[in-house]
């Protein structure tokens, strides 16, 4: 078998977040005075992190980073009863965790919303490690984060496959060397990923499995 580990992204991959993330964005901008978004306008946005999501509602910028903080505490506390696991998720996990293939998540959310997504709607022992982004510390495109991850496990990047729903996704396999699936049940189209580089496709979760373990060396 050709891959060793598997990391996935979260929103728009084993998730779907966004009415949550569309509820907390307003509920801050509200209370600041600001006009609130459309769920469309911050589904664009979502991806690149807290940041550039506010940048892209053009949130002026010396208001970004209390913004994006008051967004990412809010969003670590809120029950998060608003986001649903994909259909066909849960079952693609567990196949390809039994077949005794390491899995991982990496998000560009803050590691603390991160880790409350895991909690309640999946589960955190099926993961190796489940790595957000830190003040100063981006998760992706930049490959620091899944290279780490990978030393600290002893993967070689050559044996790892990311699966992700975004362009952040294609970058950071580029920049990391390793493959990348790009989902397309997300938050983007087919036309999106392959302008950012994408080349392999999956329709459903199990298209996920059926590739990682029908994947020779």
């Amino acid at each position: 078998m050709k891959y060793e580990a598997v990391i996935f992204d979260l929103d728009g991959t084993l998730l779907n977040t966004i009415p949550d993330i569309v509820s907390v964005v307003n509920s801050v901008m509200g209370r600041m005075g600001l006009e609130e978004r459309s769920e469309e306008q911050i589904t664009a946005g979502v991806g690149f992190g807290v940041e550039h999501l506010l940048r892209t509602l053009g949130i002026p910028e010396h208001l970004n980073s209390s913004i994006a903080l008051e967004v990412s505490e809010r969003y670590s506390v809120i029950d998060q009863s608003k986001s649903l696991i994909y259909p066909g998720v849960k079952k693609m996990i567990r196949e390809i965790s039994q077949a005794g293939i390491k899995l991982f998540v990496l998000s560009n959310k803050p590691q603390k919303g991160l880790e409350k997504s895991v909690s309640d709607h999946l589960s955190p022992a099926d993961f190796l490690s489940c790595r957000g982004s830190r003040p100063g510390e981006p998760a992706k495109p930049l490959p620091d984060i899944l290279l780490q991850m990978l030393r600290e496990f002893e993967i070689a990047p050559g044996s790892v496959l990311m699966v992700g729903d975004g362009e952040p996704d294609v970058l950071v396999s580029k920049a990391a060397g390793v493959d990348c699936l790009s989902v397309l049940w997300g938050f983007r189209t087919r036309e999106i990923l392959e302008a950012a580089g994408g080349e392999m496709f999956a329709e459903h979760p199990m298209d996920v499995v059926s590739l990682v373990l029908k994947a020779e060396l």
